[in-house]
C-alpha cells in the first residue's frame, strides 16, 4: 500500500511539474507572439525582459534590452538595467573582462541623464568597489544614501570599503546601520564578528551569536565562533564550539584538525591522532594533517607510522618544509630504524 501511495504521489509531482513547464513554455510564446505582432513596442518586448530575468535567462534578457534601446534610446531605464546583467555577469569564473567596462559604459549613460537614481549610483559604488576605486566607489555610495538612507545593503557595501582601507571605527558604523535597517541581515553581523574578533575582543561572540540566531547552520559563523575561543584559550568552549559545527557539517575537515590541535595542546595526543585521521578521511589532500598526524604518532613512539604521515604530506606537497624538517629529524634520531 505504501509502495502505491509512493508511485502515485511521484505520479502528481511529475505532473504537477509538467503543468509548470507547459505554463511557462506558453507564457513565453505569448509574448513572443505579442512582439511579432508589433515588434517596435518597447513594453512588449520589456515584458519578455522581466519573464527572462525571473527564470534567471540573462543572456536572452541582455539580447532584448540592447533591442529595446536601439528602438527608444530616451529609455533611460533601460541602461541601469543593461549594466546589473553586464556586472552580475562580471562576477562569474572567467568571466570576459569586458563587463566591468560594459557596465561602467551604461551606468554612466545613465547619470548623465539622471543623476537623482539611488539604485543606480548604489551599483555604480559596488562595482567601483570591486575594483578598488574607492574615492570614486565612496562619492557614489554616498550619493546613493543621501537620496534614500534606507539601504542595508548600501551601508554594507560602504562598511566594506572602510574595512578595505583599514578604517575599521567607520566600518563598524556602516555595519551597525545596516542592522538598524534590517535586524535580520546575517552578513551585517558577521562582519562585526570579525572586526572584533581580529581585536579578540569577546564582543565578537555576541555578533557570531547573533548571526547564529538568524542562521543557526551557518558553518562559517560556527567555524568562526570555535575558532575565536581556540585562539583566545578557551579550549571548552572551542570543542563546544567545533561539535555544534560536525553536527551541522561533520565532514568539515578544519574543524576535525582544530580539534587535532587543541587535544595536541592538552597532550593528548591518542585523541588528537584520531581527529587528525577524521581531518584526513573529509580531505585526503591535507597535507598538514598528515604532518600533524605524523608529530602525534612520532610523540605516541610509533616511528614508523610518524615516517608514512611525514612521507605522505611532502608527496602531496613537495615543498611543505615542516613535513621535510620532521622527517629528516626523524630519521637522524632513529638511524637504526630500517625503511
Amino acid at each position: 500500500m505504501r509502495l502505491i501511495s509512493f508511485i502515485i504521489f511521484l505520479f502528481i509531482l511529475s505532473c504537477g511539474n509538467a503543468d509548470k513547464h507547459q505554463k511557462s513554455k506558453s507564457e513565453i510564446s505569448n509574448l513572443s507572439n505579442a512582439i511579432k505582432e508589433d515588434p517596435t513596442n518597447v513594453d512588449l518586448i520589456l515584458n519578455r525582459v522581466k519573464y527572462n530575468i525571473r527564470n534567471k535567462r540573462f543572456d536572452s534578457a541582455l539580447f532584448d534590452l540592447k533591442q529595446c534601446l536601439s528602438l527608444d534610446s530616451n529609455r533611460v531605464e533601460l541602461h541601469y538595467m543593461i549594466a546589473k546583467i553586464y556586472f552580475d555577469f562580471s562576477k562569474k569564473p572567467n568571466a570576459n573582462r569586458k563587463y566591468p567596462g560594459l557596465a561602467k559604459f551604461h551606468l554612466e549613460k545613465y547619470l548623465k541623464k539622471n543623476n537623482s537614481n539611488y539604485l543606480v549610483h548604489a551599483l555604480y559604488g559596488e562595482l567601483l568597489l570591486a575594483y578598488k576605486n574607492y574615492k570614486q566607489s565612496l562619492y557614489h555610495l554616498n550619493q546613493s544614501l543621501s537620496i534614500n538612507y534606507n539601504q542595508e545593503k548600501t551601508h554594507m557595501l560602504m562598511g566594506f570599503l572602510f574595512n578595505e582601507l583599514g578604517k575599521e571605527t567607520e566600518a563598524i558604523n556602516c555595519f551597525r546601520n545596516a542592522i538598524l535597517i534590517q535586524p535580520e541581515y546575517t552578513e551585517a553581523y558577521v562582519q562585526l564578528g570579525q572586526i572584533f574578533h581580529s581585536r579578540l575582543d569577546t564582543m565578537a561572540v555576541t555578533y557570531y551569536d547573533n548571526a547564529l540566531q538568524i542562521s543557526p547552520n551557518n558553518e562559517l559563523v560556527l567555524y568562526n565562533k570555535a575558532v575565536f575561543y581556540q585562539e583566545t584559550g578557551n579550549w571548552n568552549k572551542s570543542l563546544a564550539a567545533y561539535a555544534d559545527l560536525l553536527n551541522v557539517s561533520p565532514f568539515h575537515a578544519n574543524a576535525h584538525y582544530n580539534l587535532g590541535f587543541i587535544h595536541m595542546e592538552l597532550k593528548l595526543f591518542d585523541v588528537a591522532v584520531n581527529n587528525f585521521s577524521d581531518a584526513i578521511y573529509s580531505d585526503n589532500l591535507f597535507y598538514e594533517a598528515y604532518y600533524s598526524r605524523g608529530v602525534c604518532y612520532e610523540t605516541l613512539g610509533n616511528i614508523m607510522q610518524a615516517e608514512v604521515d611525514y612521507k605522505r604530506a611532502i608527496e602531496i606537497d613537495s615543498n611543505y618544509v615542516y613535513a621535510i624538517e620532521a622527517l629528516l629529524e626523524l630519521k637522524e634520531k632513529n638511524k637504526n630504524y630500517k625503511n
